[in-house]
């Protein structure tokens, strides 16, 4: 593997830790600040984690079809691996939000597929792959790429702030009202969406994926100026003021438009795009310009095999969650609860607890990735 390559593993490695570290506390009501997600508008360290995974997706894309385009493939071939891969992907993200359709609990399988969420963290992977993907398959110019990723951004906007249906949308960025809302609940209805504070809505909804195709598509920009062959100073010197350049017009955007993850707004686009390429700019200097190779190798194997501990660690923390006990009081109460009160509990009090049992995760994962590396067992789809 190439040095650029390990950049942007361990780059990915790092958001992928990141992910499994922040959806996986002892306990939701005991977490330190930096690791929640923002209630509503607003950015925290935890709300850069999957606009920094859409936007290594995006650089991906650049890498692995330019290195596929110089293997000889024609663009039947890479339009049904895009087709093939954004499916599964998708189809995972469906059996994550069923498992384990009723096999553990008093629900019947009619029961679980009727409030069965649709969208979800995989299912907008798939989508932004497929719509990245295939964008730039078909449009070969940049001057049409660009065309496509501004005409995202503008088809969210006009629906976020036209008045279309009275009561919704019209420039409101609220949580009961805004048009993303209005149209997930129109599309798929209250009983296939997630609830945000008591409210039907989806973080991950329709509409808001057209901005998240955007934050792809900035990847794969980023992705193409790394394939050109310039000297490693030249490169950090046109980077890193960029990377700046997009974090500050994100903030300034923030004064028109709330930075909002879950609306996946477009100033929310432009600063956490900015941040992207800052951090990835940052392993690129640590990896090709420093050589330091000290301490990587944890983000590296995370890097490797991101979709393994993604649904692995979903399927696992259902588990804990899911497989109840009976107290001495004969209440049943789940295995996670029992870990997290008798052992991490204890050992450093609720709120450090918490972290310390989603650190704990975090590492007990890190050791089954580690064998799967020894034994070069990559899962690819």
């Amino acid at each position: 593997m190439n040095q650029r390559l390990q950049a942007l593993d361990v780059f990915r490695g790092l958001t992928v830790a990141l992910m499994i570290l922040v959806n996986n506390p002892g306990s939701w009501a005991h977490i330190h600040p930096p690791l929640r997600h923002a209630s509503w508008h607003g950015l925290t360290p935890t709300d850069l984690v999957f606009p920094f995974f859409l936007f290594i997706v995006g650089v991906a894309v650049s890498l692995g079809f330019s290195n596929r385009l110089s293997r000889g493939a024609s663009t039947p071939d890479l339009v049904q691996k895009i087709l093939w891969r954004s499916v599964i992907i998708f189809s995972l993200g469906l059996f994550l939000n069923g498992f384990p359709f009723g096999l553990l609990g008093p629900k019947s399988l009619a029961e679980v597929f009727s409030h069965l969420r649709i969208w979800g963290v995989l299912q907008r992977i798939a989508i932004c792959y497929l719509m990245v993907g295939l964008t730039v398959v078909f449009i070969t110019s940049l001057r049409g790429r660009l065309v496509a990723f501004a005409s995202w951004l503008l088809f969210y906007e006009l629906l976020m702030r036209w008045p279309l249906v009275t009561g919704w949308g019209a420039g409101s960025f609220a949580l009961e009202d805004n048009f993303v809302r209005f149209l997930d609940l129109k599309t798929l209805t209250e009983a296939h969406l997630y609830n945000v504070r008591g409210v039907a809505f989806d973080p991950e909804g329709l509409l808001s994926t057209f901005p998240a195709s955007a934050t792809t598509m900035l990847g794969f920009f980023m992705g193409e100026f790394l394939r050109q062959p310039l000297a490693l100073k030249n490169r950090l010197a046109k980077l890193v003021p960029a990377g700046f350049l997009l974090a500050g017009v994100g903030l300034n955007l923030g004064l028109l438009e709330p930075v909002n993850k879950q609306l996946w707004t477009i100033s929310y686009v432009v600063l956490t795009g900015g941040l992207a390429v800052l951090v990835l700019c940052f392993c690129i200097l640590l990896i090709d310009g420093r050589g330091w190779r000290r301490g990587v190798r944890p983000a590296v194997i995370f890097g490797r095999n991101p979709l393994v501990v993604f649904v692995g660690s979903g399927i696992v923390a259902r588990l804990l969650y899911l497989i109840k006990l009976s107290g001495p009081d004969g209440i049943q109460i789940s295995l996670k609860a029992i870990l997290f009160r008798d052992i991490f509990v204890p050992l450093a009090g609720p709120v450090n607890g918490s972290f310390l049992y989603a650190a704990t995760f975090v590492g007990l994962w890190l050791v089954f990735l580690w064998w799967m590396d020894c034994k070069d067992i990559y899962i690819k789809i």
